[in-house]
């Protein structure tokens, strides 16, 4: 099973996402539009993320969220306060597991995968190369 790409626009669509039970990891990236090394990464970001197969037993979902809508609005506030940018939070049913910043795709690939590694045996395999 691949895990969606899903571009935030509004809060309510991070809370539906959020609050869904069928969800075993949410993957989010905090970047912007103006931010020059979150641009130099997405591409490579997407094929990474959409090379990702998962067992089809779990639900997983990769939700980018622009820098700006957290500063608009104080309800992103409350889950988010990155300090720099890009940065990624990654949530096991709903309980933050990790969070990282970083433009380095090898230390992005190093802690999603660890992530889902440590916490669930052989739960992916990995179809792109390092």
């Amino acid at each position: 099973m691949k895990i969606k790409i899903i571009t935030i626009e509004k809060f309510d669509e991070f809370k539906e996402f959020f609050d869904n039970e069928t969800l075993d990891y949410i993957i989010i990236n905090i970047s912007a539009s103006w931010c020059k090394p979150c641009n130099e990464i997405k591409e490579e970001l997407n094929e990474f993320i959409n090379n990702v197969e998962i067992n089809s037993n779990l639900n997983a979902v990769f939700l980018r969220i622009d820098y700006d809508l957290l500063e608009e609005d104080q309800d992103f506030q409350k889950y988010f306060q990155p300090n720099k940018i890009p940065y990624f939070y990654i949530y096991k049913n709903k309980i933050l597991i990790t969070e990282f910043q970083s433009a380095n795709m090898e230390t992005i690939k190093n802690n999603v995968t660890s992530e889902f590694l440590k916490n669930n045996n052989n739960i992916f395999d990995l179809t792109c190369d390092f």
